[in-house]
């Protein structure tokens, strides 16, 4: 699976590398990587410090899947997180400290490298994998059916990765 790089714009990293995505796929396979023709780590469209409802990676149909740098930990983001995004990066593993103005975000250890991977990567393969198998290289569901299945791949693949490699 080819993985191609554009470096990342200072004051951002790609937190996950090359060698990890081809290790994820490799991993789950052919199920995971049956019509997909590429992946890239790319610059995050927009300039500047983005709010969090920036993309973390989208499936570009048909078979590529970019992968957006992310601002250097710690993030500093203005105003509050939205209930349904604290809870997103929570549940990945970050710190949060929210103040009246700004939100600070920590990544220990590793949780950075794989909210991309899972949340990220996975997330979109999720898409690619529901789409692949109607044979469409559009949606085949309501956008937050297909949104919730992505999710539930994405937890099926970091509960699965989890177990084999703790």
């Amino acid at each position: 699976m080819p993985v191609e790089v554009c470096p990342p714009r200072r004051g951002f990293v790609h937190p996950a590398s090359p060698a990890d995505i081809v290790r994820v796929l490799t991993f789950f396979g052919p199920a995971a990587t049956y019509g997909l023709r590429r992946i890239e780590l790319r610059q995050r469209p927009g300039a500047g410090l983005p709010g969090f409802g920036s993309p973390v990676a989208e499936l570009r149909a048909p078979g590529l899947v970019r992968v957006f740098e992310q601002p250097a930990p710690p993030w500093v983001l203005a105003g509050v997180l939205t209930p349904a995004s604290r809870e997103r990066l929570e549940r990945a593993g970050a710190l949060i400290a929210a103040g009246p103005d700004v939100t600070r975000v920590e990544w220990p250890d590793r949780t950075l490298h794989d909210f991309v991977l899972f949340d990220g990567l996975m997330h979109e393969i999720g898409h690619h994998a529901i789409q692949h198998a109607a044979n469409k290289p559009r949606p085949v569901m309501r956008t937050a059916d297909h949104e919730r299945r992505a999710d539930l791949y994405a937890a099926y693949t970091r509960a699965a990765w989890t177990a084999a490699t703790a």
